[in-house]
């Protein structure tokens, strides 16, 4: 009996040893300790990152570090850190693209963020666009907040806001012999578009034809550099784009003169608001005999970045 009782007091102990051990490493990390949230991307310029994100709820971390996974690669790179209060830190990426992870360090603890947004392009794969008149719908767009691409018609007003270029050969009909991409504003006033397009608030963007450079980053914009309509070439074209598109705000301020009954002054500011995004495209070879384009592109849905590695 005496043995048993030692091996159950022994027993006892070591547990307790156990658990205090437990307690005492569990007490190490602050409950309120986690990781950032709400991480975004926005353009710094037109060539380099900023990351923004909210500070975990709980415990204010040491620091925290911002890692770089460039895109076509699968190893995570640790490009810059930030203070413990910071929310935001910029990145050069030398003109690549990637995704952006940012860590919370606490002490010797750390907590990456659950999102890894990237800078990467949208891609929308070949898509058949027609010439103006043709019975393929001529227009062609990117949805701002999945980046990827469609096909409208010219022939609703409605569509203004959808349409980023069309394709037109200028004439009737659509048997070029050359065809163009066109800026949308130009649709209700070219003699292919007379009495199809309507009038409307169509967009007035560019395009800058590229001999090479695909994965380099796009041209800057430039009045002078790009043109509201390119020629096609009869074997393929490679453009830059910038999309355009403009905000209008109404600030309405009502002034109360109390010295009368009632004396209500509106004063109506508006602001506009202008905003750029660029795109890769390629164009196929014209399709005269069917009045058709294939097309391929690779849209920034960050606003003013013109990286488009992909």
């Amino acid at each position: 009996m005496k043995l048993n009782r030692r091996v159950q007091i022994a027993t006892d102990l070591l547990l307790a040893v156990v658990l205090a051990a437990l307690i005492g490493t569990a007490g190490c990390a602050n409950l309120g300790d986690g990781p950032p949230t709400g991480l975004l991307l926005t353009a710094a310029s037109d060539t380099t990152i900023r990351i923004n994100w909210t500070a975990p709820a709980g415990s204010v971390p040491d620091s925290y570090v911002i890692a770089f996974m460039e895109t076509g690669t699968s190893t995570w790179l640790d490009v810059g850190s930030a203070k413990d209060s910071a929310t935001q830190a910029d990145h050069n990426p030398l003109g690549r693209t990637g995704r952006y992870r940012v860590t919370a360090v606490f002490g010797s603890r750390s907590y990456p963020a659950n999102q890894t947004p990237t800078s990467a392009p949208v891609h929308t794969g070949a898509t058949t666009v027609g010439e103006l008149n043709s019975s393929v719908y001529s227009g062609f767009g990117w949805n701002r907040d999945s980046g990827v691409g469609s096909i409208f018609t010219m022939g609703y007003a409605s569509n203004a806001d959808r349409v980023d270029f069309y394709i037109t050969d200028w004439s009737a009909g659509f048997a070029g012999p050359d065809y163009y991409v066109a800026s949308p504003d130009w649709g209700p006033y070219e003699t292919g578009g007379n009495g199809f397009v309507p009038a409307g608030s169509w967009r007035p963007n560019g395009f800058s034809a590229l001999s090479e450079g695909a994965q380099s980053p796009l041209p800057a914009f430039d009045s002078t550099r790009y043109a509201n309509n390119l020629k096609l070439g009869s074997d393929s074209t490679l453009m830059a784009m910038v999309c355009t598109d403009t905000f209008v705000t109404v600030d309405t301020t009502f002034a109360i003169d109390t010295t009368v009954t009632i004396d209500t002054t509106v004063t109506i500011d508006t602001l506009r608001t202008v905003t750029r995004q660029y795109a890769l495209v390629k164009l196929g070879s014209p399709d005269i005999a069917n009045g058709t384009v294939q097309v391929e592109t690779w849209f920034q849905r960050i606003k003013g970045l013109r990286l488009i590695q992909h």
